[in-house]
C-alpha cells in the first residue's frame, strides 16, 4: 500500500480548511440580508401646558429604508416643533383648559414586495378644534423604488378616468364640498396624494382642501381590478388579491 507523505496531508487539510471557510462565508453572507420589518417607535411628554403621544414606524431590511425613516422624523421635529411653541405661548398667556397636544399612529400593508404605510397625525395649538392630517408612504422593499402616484401606472396610459371618477363623486355630494372643490381636484393633474390597502388604492384630500371641516378628510377607492389596464403588471398582481387591513375609517361617505 503507498503511503502518504505528511507534506500531502497537510495540503489536503489546507485546502479543507479554505473550502469549508469559503462556503461558510457564502452560506453567511446569504442569510446576513435583515428581513423587511417595522417596528413602533413611541414618544410620550406631558406637562401643564403640552401633551405628546407618538407611536412612528422605525422601517428597515431594505435599501432605502434610512431615506423614509429620515423623511417621517423631519415631519415629527416639524410637528413638534409648532405644538411646543403654541405651548410656550399658552404659558405665557396664563395657561387654559386645553394643552396643545400632538398625537400620531400608522398602519401598513403589505402586498409582497410592495409595502404602503400611512401615518396619521394630530395636534392641538389652539382655537376651537385640532387638526389632523395622513402622511402615506409607498415602496418597493426589492426595488427600493419610493413611489409617486403616477409611478404605479404603465408609461403613456391615459389615468382621467381616475379623476373623472373623482369629479364624479363630487358632484353627486356637492353639499360636503366646496364650489372650487373641482378645480383644486384638476391642479393636481394625477399627481394625487395616496396610499394602497390591500387591493385598493386610496386617494385622498387633506382638512380644508376641497371640503369644510366638518366633512373631514376625503377618500376615493379604486379597487386593482378597475385599474387593471392601467397599472404596472407588478403592482396589479402584487396587489390584487390582498385583504385591505381594517383602518377604522368609513369609506361609505364619500
Amino acid at each position: 500500500m503507498k503511503r502518504i507523505g505528511k507534506n500531502t496531508i497537510l495540503v489536503f487539510f489546507t485546502a479543507a480548511i479554505l473550502l469549508f471557510g469559503i462556503t461558510g462565508c457564502a452560506k453567511a453572507d446569504t442569510n446576513s440580508k435583515e428581513p423587511f420589518s417595522v417596528a413602533h417607535e413611541t414618544t410620550a411628554e406631558s406637562d401643564e401646558y403640552l401633551e405628546i403621544n407618538l407611536d412612528l414606524p422605525a422601517l428597515s431590511g431594505f435599501e432605502t429604508a434610512p431615506e423614509i425613516n429620515k423623511m417621517i422624523a423631519k415631519s415629527m421635529d416639524a410637528a413638534k416643533k409648532e405644538v411646543e411653541e403654541a405651548a410656550e405661548s399658552m404659558k405665557e398667556a396664563g395657561g387654559g383648559a386645553a394643552k396643545a397636544g400632538l398625537g400620531s399612529s400608522f398602519q401598513y400593508s403589505q402586498s409582497g414586495d410592495i409595502v404602503s404605510l400611512w401615518i396619521m397625525w394630530s395636534n392641538y395649538t389652539g382655537g376651537a378644534h385640532g387638526l389632523y392630517w395622513i402622511e402615506p408612504y409607498t415602496f418597493n422593499i426589492s426595488t427600493n423604488e419610493i413611489y409617486q402616484f403616477q409611478s404605479l401606472f404603465q408609461k403613456g396610459k391615459d389615468l382621467s378616468m381616475i379623476t373623472d371618477k373623482i369629479l364624479s363623486e363630487i358632484t353627486e355630494s356637492q353639499d360636503y364640498y366646496f364650489p372650487e372643490a373641482k378645480e383644486t381636484v384638476k391642479n393636481y393633474k394625477g399627481g394625487y396624494p395616496f396610499y394602497i390597502n390591500g387591493n385598493k388604492i386610496t386617494v385622498f384630500f387633506s382638512l380644508y382642501e376641497i371640503a369644510p371641516y366638518a366633512a373631514g378628510i376625503r377618500y376615493f377607492e379604486f379597487d386593482a381590478e378597475e385599474l387593471k389596464e392601467l397599472l404596472k403588471p407588478e403592482i396589479y398582481n402584487a396587489i390584487k388579491d390582498t385583504e385591505p387591513v381594517e383602518t377604522g375609517e368609513s369609506d361609505a361617505d364619500n
